[in-house]
Order: C-alpha cells, then structure tokens, then sequence
C-alpha cells in the first residue's frame, strides 16, 4: 500500500523540527527565576502554601527599564529605586558601542534621552561614557548630578547584590551579541537562576540558546513588528519602516507570515520559555493559547492604574511597568 505523500512530509517536517529544536531549561530553573505562575495565585491574589520549587515568590511586576518614569530609564539610580519600593524585577536593554563595550541603552540614538545627537553603534564608550541621561527626564531637577550611561557588567552585579530578577532586551541584531551573552552569563552563573534574555529577534535567541541550552529566553512580539515602528492597539497604525513600496509590501507580508510561524513553529525550535506581548493584544484567549504550550505570558507596558488592576487581578499575568508609584504586590 502507498503511502499518502502528505504523511511522509510531515514525518520529514517533525524529523527536522526534533533535530534544531533547543531544548527550554529545565522547568524547575525557570520556576526558580520566576516563581509560581500568576495564573495560580488565589482570588485574594495570595500565594498558595506550596507551588513545588520551595519558594514563595512569584513574579508579579517588573520595572521596565527599571522604571524609567520615576528614575532616569536603564540607570543604576532607577534600578536602586525598584529594590527600595520593594520590586523584585527589573528588564534593562543591553546595546553595543562601536567598540563593542556592553552598555545598557534603550534607543539606537541618543538624543531622546541625552539631548545629544548621535549613534551608539557608531560612538566608542569613551564617547557615550559622560553623556548625561538624565537631561530629557520630566523629574531632571531630582537628579543635580546626572546619570550616566551603565555598562552592562556593572548593572548586572548591581541587580544581582541587590537580589533582583533581570530580564535582558537584547536591542543588538550585530552577530557580536551573541558572545556577549555568553560571556556574561559566564561570568555572572547566578544569571542562570536569576534572570532571562529577550528579544524580537528569534535567530539572536537561537545562536545564544544553541551554544548555552540552560540560558531561559523569552520572545517578544507585537503586530506589524516588522513593517511598522510602532503599534497601539487600536489607535492609528505607526509610521511605516520602509519608504520604499517594495520593501514595505514585502514587510507586510512578513508579518502575517511570522505571526502564523511564532505560536506553531518558531517559539518550539528557539526553546523559549515565556512570550512578552504588547498589551493590547493580551485576552484569556492568548493566554490559554500560551499556557496549552507550557509558554508563559508577560506583557508591555502597562502604566496606568486601572490597566494595571485588570493585569493583575483579572487576566492575571506578569507585567512590565515604567512607574512604581502606588504599585502594590510586587
């Protein structure tokens, strides 16, 4: 009897996703960087008295870029700030200067932050090194002083002294990011337990994860993530990446293309762990759609208080947050 075709392609498709998948971590270890899942927490939103890693800790709430309303964003001061108001989570963006020093920097440019015009792919840390963070800030008189720019090895000791869990954007699409991570975690094996890698960008994650499978990773994702520069929900669609018709079009369908690809395919293959989501797309739906594949949800970014109390009590996933202020459960 024959075969049907369609059978042999799909055990040639399963052969090959078993033989590049990287396997995730252990359940366990990403338990232990991010406690029980919120999903499990009572209705008061109290711990239960056993969620099998022997720790009651689950987090709830992450200082996006440390919380970069309240304190200059990615700064060690905002990173303070987060363990004073008792979070036990903060995400900073890992980015490297034209001599590929680690630095812990949102944007491609700096003027947003720093008022000075310029590209940190193309500034030397001796360049980047004196800029002062902090002199876009709406609290700038706060901070007499200034704040300057983190290398990346001095916020993670900074975190990790100070008993923080660390969620690292990789904002770098440079082949040279790979090793970086690799040469932190190296140096910092705390990180193992005590913090995880992100990005959009799942080939990043999956150099990182081939060479190092015990490092978590977690995905993000937005729509029109690669034909838009931004996206809010229902409001207007952001400026198009791309000028050009062509390479627009082509953006376009890279989306629709990804979006099918993430959840069946692409999520299994890099061994990710988590997923973080643009708010406006976080529903029960995609939560139990995640969940049915063992994916936590986390979401971006939630600031104002009554968003803040759907993500918590209702939906009941982690979130990432610019401002502390009135934060309670952390």
């Amino acid at each position: 009897m024959n075969v049907p075709w369609i059978v042999w392609g799909s055990l040639i498709v399963l052969i090959a996703l078993k033989l590049v998948r990287v396997s995730p971590p252990a359940a366990g270890i990403v338990q232990e960087i991010l406690g029980i899942n919120p999903l499990h927490l009572e209705k008061d939103n109290s711990m239960p008295e056993n969620h099998g890693n022997g720790e009651r800790y689950c987090m709830r709430v992450v200082a996006h870029r440390g919380g970069g309303f309240d304190y200059p964003e990615n700064s060690l001061s905002a990173f303070k700030n987060s363990k004073r108001k008792g979070c036990t989570a903060v995400e900073l963006d890992l980015r490297l200067t034209k001599d590929n020093i680690p630095i812990v920097f949102h944007d491609s440019t700096t003027e947003r932050v720093t008022g000075q015009t310029g590209t940190i792919s193309e500034m030397t840390w001796e360049e980047l090194g004196n800029l002062d963070i902090s002199y876009n800030h709406p609290l700038r008189d706060k901070f007499s002083d200034g704040e300057r720019i983190p290398l990346l090895y001095d916020a993670l000791q900074h975190c990790l002294d100070n008993e923080l869990r660390i969620i690292i954007d990789l904002k770098e699409s440079r082949i040279e990011v790979v090793q970086v991570v690799l040469d932190a975690y190296k140096k910092y094996p705390r990180l193992f337990r005590r913090g995880f890698i992100t990005s959009f960008n799942p080939i990043i994650l999956y150099m990182i994860r081939k060479k190092e499978p015990r490092i978590t990773a977690c995905l993000g994702w937005r729509p029109y993530y690669f034909s838009r520069t931004s996206y809010a929900g229902l409001e207007a669609l952001g400026p198009p990446r791309f000028h050009n018709p062509l390479k627009h079009l082509a953006a376009c369908i890279l989306d629709t293309l990804y979006e099918w690809l993430l959840p069946r395919f692409v999520y299994y293959i890099v061994g990710v762990s988590l997923v973080l989501l643009h708010k406006d797309i976080v529903n029960p739906h995609v939560i139990e759609q995640w969940f049915d594949r063992d994916i936590r949800v986390m979401a971006w970014t939630v600031n104002r208080p009554s968003e803040k109390t759907h993500f918590s009590k209702l939906l009941k996933v982690t979130y990432l947050t610019d401002t502390l202020h009135l934060e309670k459960d952390m």
